[in-house]
C-alpha cells in the first residue's frame, strides 16, 4: 500500500472514530469504552501525523 493510499485510511478511520466517540453520553465517570475510543483516536492521530510527515520529508 502506497503512502498516500495509507493516509486516507488512516483520516478515514480517525473520522469515523471521532463520530463514533461523539455519540457516546457525556458522562461525569469515564467508562472503558470512552476510555478505548479516546485511546484509539490517538493512536491513529499520532499515525495520520507519522504519514504526513514522510510524505513531506520526500518532497
Amino acid at each position: 500500500m502506497n503512502s498516500k493510499r495509507r493516509t486516507v485510511v488512516l483520516e478515514i478511520m480517525l473520522i469515523i472514530s471521532i463520530g463514533n466517540y461523539s455519540r457516546i453520553i457525556d458522562q461525569v465517570t469515564i467508562r472503558t469504552v470512552e476510555f478505548l475510543s479516546i485511546f484509539v483516536i490517538g493512536a491513529l492521530t499520532s499515525l495520520l501525523i507519522r504519514e504526513v510527515t514522510i510524505i513531506i520529508k520526500r518532497k
